[in-house]
């Protein structure tokens, strides 16, 4: 079978804290202008001699209640911290960039470059930073996080607030890149299948750059290279347009001119088969020049070679109140405008992403035998952690099963079984899940530190769900924390 078409819903799983309203703001301003001319850089503002040479300063405000009533909480929250990626947190006093990976990766290192988070007691969190925005990097994201706990209620809420960076080449020396050619396959009309092709260049102000450029192409969001051999060689061919000619391409250019890994190519255009986009793809180019400096361009291409459309129609609309109760999600295709009635022979492939983006699974509810989950009552730390919960032991559990754990603070964990002893539970690096890592859920850090969460046991299929025609699957608040997102991958026969 082929996948055709792809859907997904989000839920929202709404609670009954008090408003709650967090924002990050900027001194001098998020965003830098920067200008080169091969190995001449300027920065405007400059963040090294901002604020009396201090650095730029981000500042997290955090502000309870409504508009009339509205307090400042920030110096109240627990678990203040600064992070680029909701998980590792940035921290340090004048420490110089190169120290945080994290922090190295989206601005310039060197002597006297530093940054310093601040989280004083009743005051506002800050992050200072002494640097400039890497030249290879167009923007970051950077979050502020912290716990508010109601006076009132008890009820502990999970503050989040994010700012984008940007830095925008413009002026006289701007260099960019920039695609040509088509961002659609098209439906053949005869046998032979259509491609797309997309071509790039290096701007500068004299014009298109083409001495020494040389350039690489990534596929999968932009993440992994497109290099020789399976299964990019059967997708993907490489030739060379000159500007401004309008790119072209057949069949008969896939699989050519690919590099090795890592490797670049002076080849600027990119040959698309339609086996290689599932509805959108989301691609990336890097151009190197003469001095070594690296650009990069996001681009899409859409195939309209299947008309087929996946909706997903839910029981219960798109929200869940206060992590109550379920609803029903069912497939609905239709081949252009008309709607595919009968679904014998389809097979739908439905995948979990958590609130953050990240790969999640569902929960089996028969295995894990207790709505709302089971309750942790103690834990060790560090990769091979072992977990108890409360109840009857869960006898089914196998290594390589995969386990969702809800902190006591409301986050949500997933971690492979390594094995299990009566009520207790032991978890490994993911090795049968390889999609899962401690990277973006982290092994319990301090002893006990789950004790007042839950525990859930996820479907054993890689914590995937699989139907057939028009089945329906149901999906509960034990699942949704916060928000969910469900993807559904549809094949026809």
């Amino acid at each position: 079978m082929t996948i055709v078409t792809t859907g997904q819903i989000t839920i929202v799983d709404n609670n009954d804290a008090r408003p709650i309203t967090s924002y990050i703001t900027a001194n001098p301003g998020p965003q830098q202008v920067y200008t080169k001319d091969e190995s001449t850089v300027s920065y405007s503002p400059d963040w090294t001699t901002v604020n009396a040479n201090t650095g730029a300063v981000l500042t997290a405000k955090v502000f309870i209640g409504g508009v009339s009533s509205a307090q400042d909480v920030t110096g109240q929250l627990s678990n203040r911290r600064w992070t680029f990626d909701l998980s590792t947190a940035v921290t340090g006093t004048a420490a110089l960039i190169s120290s945080n990976a994290q922090m190295a990766a989206a601005f310039v290192s060197g002597a006297g470059l530093t940054y310093t988070a601040a989280h004083p007691n009743g005051a506002a969190s800050t992050l200072t930073i002494k640097s400039n925005m890497l030249d290879s990097v167009s923007q970051a994201v950077i979050y502020f996080e912290g716990d508010y706990t109601d006076p009132v209620t008890g009820l502990v809420s999970h503050v989040v607030a994010s700012l984008t960076l940007g830095m925008v080449r413009t002026g006289t020396n701007a260099v960019y890149l920039m695609t040509r050619g088509t961002d659609s396959i098209e439906p053949a009309t005869g046998a032979t299948k259509n491609v797309a092709v997309v071509a790039a260049d290096l701007f500068r102000a004299a014009g298109v750059d083409t001495s020494g450029i040389t350039y690489r192409f990534y596929e999968a969001n932009g993440a992994t290279q497109i290099i020789t051999g399976a299964p990019f060689s059967a997708k993907y061919g490489l030739k060379t347009t000159a500007f401004p000619a309008a790119p072209t391409g057949a069949l008969a250019d896939i699989g050519t001119n690919l590099p090795a890994s890592g490797a670049w190519s002076a080849y600027n255009t990119l040959v698309i088969h339609e086996s290689a986009v599932t509805d959108i793809g989301i691609f990336r180019v890097e151009a190197k020049d003469a001095d070594g400096t690296i650009y990069q361009l996001f681009f899409t291409i859409s195939d309209v070679s299947d008309p087929y459309q996946l909706n997903i129609l839910s029981s219960s609309g798109d929200k869940l109140q206060n992590g109550v109760g379920n609803t029903n999600l069912t497939p609905d295709i239709f081949y252009g405008q008309n709607r595919v009635v009968d679904l014998t022979g389809w097979t739908f492939t439905w995948t979990f992403y958590n609130k953050d983006g990240n790969r999640g699974a569902f929960i089996d509810t028969t295995r894990t035998a207790v709505a709302g989950g089971r309750n942790i009552t103690a834990n060790t730390t560090g990769a091979s952690a072992v977990l108890t919960y409360d109840g009857t032991a869960i006898t089914t559990l196998a290594a390589g099963d995969i386990l969702k754990i809800v902190t006591p603070a409301g986050v949500d964990r997933f971690y492979e079984v390594a094995s299990r002893t009566g009520n207790t539970v032991t978890i490994r690096t993911p090795s049968t899940n390889t999609w899962l890592n401690y990277a973006t859920f982290p092994a319990p850090a301090v002893a006990n530190d789950l004790v007042g969460g839950k525990l859930y046991v996820c479907l054993a299929s890689g914590g995937q769900r699989t139907t057939s025609g028009a089945a329906s699957i149901t999906v509960t608040g034990d699942e949704i924390d916060a928000k969910g997102r469900i993807f559904a991958e549809a094949n026809r026969p």
